[in-house]
């Protein structure tokens, strides 16, 4: 219960016998005054112990928490879910990483739940609680892919699970993809620049034969230039605006193997790079002449200056090879 001077509950720090600060005052064994009191962290792996002091109800302030880090026998690593009993009301447990075979170490923490001092000191010991933090043996599987594709992989797992491992990759080159998987055991990569082949396994040893497929297809690329009369408010006659407009045609393929630039040459000017990939290329004109649709990819931006003549526009590949080239003339 608290303690009055008249109407006026004495606070914190603000009673004194004498000229002595008074910390605690009991009736009987009845506490009736608190001057501060204390939440302490114990003994937990690595870390001082940590003391926050203050009055009851007051912020605490700085971290409410303590944490320590654990390292996993070697070969294992954590892996399932961590827990700790014991705690002290007010009190709560995180657990720290787990579920993968990286995970050597992890780092739990403890905290104080409430974010202002209690009405009584409390205090958690790291002795008295039961941590549990399971690991799990890590093993290594190995696997032999032959064939135009083969080389020798492994990869790591828990013990009693599996992981996967891939061959050797072929690559489609420029502008090329490949329509049919990889053979073998695993086969992938149609409609994609690669083939390889990829299986999943459990016990080290196996083999099988891998061969890329073969069977390509080159993409495709159109280009487009609009030139488009644009006027200012206040300069009627100085402004003009370009829309330049590709379409590259990947086939079912999502991004351009050996990758793709769009260039540009202003009237009387050398070429120069890049534009950013769009739904559609950005006025009305352009988005007729070159509708979004399946297999395609629309690239374009509105160039905007005073220069009069031709305007150029080309397509490379990843090798500097031109797929495709428009212009369009200014006024």
């Amino acid at each position: 219960m608290p303690i009055y001077k008249g109407s006026n509950e004495v606070t914190s720090g603000n009673l004194y016998k004498g000229s002595t600060e008074v910390q605690d005052g009991y009736k009987a064994t009845d506490s009736f005054y608190v001057n501060e009191i204390s939440i302490s962290f114990l003994n937990f792996p690595g870390t001082a112990s940590y003391i926050l002091t203050g009055a009851p109800g007051a912020t605490i302030p700085g971290s409410r928490a303590v944490s320590w880090t654990e390292t996993a026998p070697s070969g294992s690593a954590y892996n399932g879910t961590q827990t700790a009993s014991g705690l002290p009301a007010g009190f709560a447990f995180a657990g720290g990483s787990q579920g993968s075979t990286s995970n050597t170490t992890t780092s739990p923490n403890v905290n104080f739940i409430s974010s202002v001092f209690p009405n009584n000191s409390t205090s958690v010991d790291y002795n008295t609680l039961t941590v549990s933090l399971p690991t799990t043996s890590v093993v290594s599987y190995s696997y032999t892919f032959t064939g135009g594709l083969g080389r020798s992989t492994s990869c790591t797992a828990f013990s009693g699970s599996a992981c996967g491992v891939s061959s050797a990759s072929a690559s489609g080159g420029n502008w090329t993809y490949f329509t049919a998987n990889a053979s073998g055991t695993g086969g992938n990569g149609a409609n994609t620049c690669s083939n390889y082949c990829s299986v999943s396994i459990s016990s080290s040893g196996g083999s099988s034969s891998c061969n890329s497929s073969g069977q390509t297809a080159s993409q495709s690329a159109n280009t487009n230039m609009i030139a488009v009369p644009t006027y200012a408010v206040g300069n009627p006659t100085g402004w003009r605006s370009v829309l330049q407009c590709t379409t590259v045609n990947t086939g079912p393929v999502f991004g351009f193997c050996g990758g793709g630039q769009l260039v540009t040459a202003y009237p009387g000017q050398p070429y120069y790079g890049g534009a950013q990939t769009s739904s559609s290329c950005g006025t009305p004109p352009a988005a007729e002449n070159f509708p979004p649709q399946n297999g395609y990819r629309l690239v374009g931006r509105d160039l905007n200056g005073t220069a009069s003549g031709t305007w150029n526009i080309q397509y490379r590949d990843g090798g500097g090879t031109v797929k495709a080239s428009s212009s369009a003339v200014t006024p």
